[in-house]
């Protein structure tokens, strides 16, 4: 009996290798790919990633062999596993497209189009409706359009050795770079998005042309980079800690963001201002649990925080204050599983068995394992 179940957890992990391999196709040849991807009408997924990566492999051991994924992606994709820090054509896109983050994953239409780009660990029902979606762009004849459907893009020296050298781009050889020419087109634009610490001028040229460079590069990188202007705005306004000062500011720069991004933008200055700032972490959950929005994200990478030996009970509670306007059953199971063992620790079982059923739920639908859930509900 012994043997016979060592055989079958064998043959389970040769079927589950086999069907991952099905999954995904080896190139060095993009426009073979693109001309691969066209003849059987689908799109192109790559997974950039690099060997060591963690939330890489946990793709490849949680995500990627689920049978539902396996099928959805081969239904609709060429895919393509690329380590983009050994192999060119790795290289090669990784200054294309300004991946710095492991892993990404690019979604093209078999036109050579870019239609959408994410990245890190993303739990099997997320990353489900993110290829959805860039499927029913795709269909729509949305892209975007800034990136050329060529790898060749003479971009200036001093961007690619970025990617050589590990070192950001210098905005002194920026700014000669792209004066006088068109910021929008993408062989200015890309050095000019993957540049941090911008002066007052280029901060002021990035917000006046923010929605057109999103549009054209997506929301991922162009987002990030507002915000970090934002935050360092508010360092040189309001050096220290005065909360009208503080929403003085907020009613400036509102007008900035379109009303679907103020509610994540106003948080995210919070969290710039009291959490980074100030290291005002008891502040920071105050004003969030009174301007909360849906994003469980924070409430995930936060609750991480929240073992150091000067946190006390009282920041846990503020948390936690926060943390259950935020969390549904849609959440991702690590932060079912956070809100659920902190609700039992503050001794309400009730919402602590809540969190516990939708996190096993969530662990059926993405096939994880329940028993710490279950636990939690005797």
């Amino acid at each position: 009996m012994k043997t016979l179940k060592i055989y079958l957890s064998l043959m389970l992990l040769v079927l589950t290798a086999s069907a991952q391999e099905g999954q995904f196709t080896t190139t060095t040849d993009w426009k073979g790919l693109l001309a691969q991807a066209k003849k059987e009408n689908k799109m192109v997924f790559v997974d950039a990633y690099f060997v060591g990566c963690h939330p890489c492999k946990q793709m490849d051991d949680e995500v990627f062999p689920l049978p539902a994924v396996i099928k959805q992606m081969k239904d609709n994709f060429v895919s393509v596993k690329i380590d983009f820090l050994k192999e060119d054509l790795g290289k090669e896109l990784q200054v294309k497209y300004m991946v710095t983050g492991f892993p990404t994953f690019l979604l093209l239409n078999n036109d050579g189009q870019l239609v959408t780009k994410f990245g890190g660990y993303k739990e099997a029902d997320e990353f489900q409706g993110l290829l959805n979606d860039a499927v029913v762009k795709s269909k729509k004849g949305i892209a975007l359009k800034g990136f050329s459907p060529t790898l060749d893009v003479p971009h200036a020296d001093f961007y690619k050795a970025m990617f050589v050298d590990h070192k950001p781009v210098d905005p002194d050889k920026l700014i000669p770079y792209i004066k006088g020419k068109d910021i929008l087109a993408e062989v200015n634009a890309v050095p000019f998005l993957m540049t941090r610490s911008l002066n007052a001028e280029l901060s002021d040229l990035l917000l006046k042309n923010y929605s057109k460079f999103e549009a054209l590069y997506g929301k991922e990188l162009v987002y990030a980079r507002r915000n970090e202007i934002m935050a360092a705005r508010i360092k040189t306004e309001i050096p220290e800690k005065n909360e009208l000062k503080f929403e003085m500011f907020l009613d400036k720069v509102k007008p900035l963001f379109s009303a679907a991004d103020w509610p994540y933008a106003r948080l995210d200055m919070a969290e710039a201002y009291y959490y980074r700032q100030l290291k005002d972490r008891k502040a920071f959950f105050k004003y969030a649990a009174r301007n909360f929005n849906d994003d469980d994200n924070k409430i995930r990478y936060m609750a991480m925080y929240l073992h150091g030996a000067d946190v006390d009970e009282e920041e846990k509670q503020l948390f936690g204050d926060w943390m259950i306007k935020v969390v549904s059953e849609k959440s991702p199971y690590s932060v079912l599983a956070t809100a659920a063992s902190m609700m039992k620790k503050q001794n309400d079982p009730e919402k602590a068995k809540k969190y516990a059923s939708w996190g096993i739920e969530k662990g059926k639908l993405i096939n994880k394992p329940t028993k710490y859930f279950e636990e939690l509900m005797n």
